[in-house]
């Protein structure tokens, strides 16, 4: 297992000093020439700055993580989050390093990863290579103030890599996954959660990808109605655990165990004291993003500055192809509300909260 970096106590953010390194020297070059990638301010730094070869560069790993959950408004939360003066994001919000793309280079993982995306654990401190170049150069004030984050909603859920090891392949479930994998790296991490009624999400989730299919109700409501019957056979198969099912059964027809939170929440809240969560709905979010933020703000130690955040903006919403295929059944959503209905009063009683049963 990779060893920690021992944290420096004048940042803010979690750095430190390593050794130069030439072969990611030339990643940040051959990011910085691609058009389609560049990252105008990291450019500009790079390319300005004057460092002896193989010098200790300064090194940093995220302040904050966005964990969860896809198709719950995480890319407009994360947006108002990096509108922040004191925040600097990395190269793109979701790297999904920790869960996906630390297996590209291992012939087990059975993914096509883009050249463009961190393989190494190197590589992933690259992504954070914009917050290092200014704290490396900042006065002592602003060295506590700056920081970064990045917003992979698979680090909740994605256990796709646990099953693919051969050691594996007799056990029923994982036995260490992202939250202990990101524990012994990062312990005081902040984590950021954004759920949203699972069966809005599960159905926002269909309509947004693969949208070359022809989507209609009718085959959401095949496909749900498939997914269910598959889960649900893996409950009788193996003693109804749970567990095993949400972690194993990712490849349904729609992809309903994302919708299992209670399952994955407590899974990292066994591993990470609860003071380090911020948990909130797309609903409440929706209802006043300017003052969610500012309790993220509170919770990430920032200043509040709400005017940064209050446009009424909307990113990464479901535009025409929804419209085009409107609501789901009615059938289709009683079936699924019966579905999810025990995992959401688990999630209610994890977090002390009746706003999750998302009762109608």
């Amino acid at each position: 297992m990779q060893k920690p970096p021992v944290f420096l106590p004048e940042f803010k953010n979690p750095c430190w000093y390593a050794d130069g390194d030439d072969r990611r020297e030339v990643w940040i070059s051959y990011l910085c020439r691609n058009r389609r990638i560049k990252n105008g301010k990291l450019c500009s730094l790079y390319f300005k700055r004057k460092r002896l070869k193989n010098a200790a560069i300064l090194r940093c790993l995220p302040y904050f993580l966005l964990i969860g959950q896809p198709k719950s408004g995480s890319t407009d939360l994360f947006r108002r989050i990096t509108s922040h003066p004191d925040v600097i994001p990395g190269l793109s919000k979701e790297p999904h390093w920790w869960t996906r793309n630390r297996h590209c280079l291992t012939t087990t993982y059975p993914r096509s990863c883009s050249p463009t995306v961190p393989h190494t654990f190197t590589e992933y401190i690259d992504h954070f290579n914009v917050v290092a170049e200014i704290l490396d150069v900042t006065n002592n004030e602003h060295k506590m103030k700056f920081i970064t984050g990045e917003g992979s909603q698979s680090y909740l859920w994605d256990h796709t890599w646990w099953w693919l090891y051969p050691e594996n392949e007799n056990d029923t479930e994982p036995g260490i996954h992202n939250a202990h994998l990101l524990r012994h790296i990062l312990p005081d991490v902040k984590l950021l959660v954004i759920v949203r009624n699972p069966v809005d999400r599960l159905y926002s989730d269909y309509l947004y990808f693969n949208q070359s299919e022809q989507k209609s109700v009718e085959v959401f409501d095949r496909r749900v109605r498939a997914s269910i019957d598959s889960f649900n056979y893996c409950l009788r198969m193996n003693s109804l655990h749970v567990r095993h099912c949400a972690y194993k059964e990712a490849f349904l027809e729609v992809r309903l165990t994302i919708g299992l939170y209670a399952v994955y929440l407590e899974d990292w809240m066994d591993v990470f004291p609860r003071q380090q969560f911020f948990v909130v709905s797309l609903d409440e979010y929706s209802v006043n993003q300017t003052i969610v933020a500012s309790r993220i703000f509170k919770f990430l130690d920032l200043s509040d500055v709400p005017e940064k955040i209050s446009s009424s903006t909307h990113y990464n919403k479901n535009m025409w192809h929804g419209k085009a295929v409107g609501d789901m059944l009615n059938e289709t959503r009683l079936l699924l509300e019966q579905f999810y209905k025990p995992y959401n009063q688990a999630l209610s009683l994890l977090l002390n909260d009746s706003r999750f049963l998302w009762e109608t």
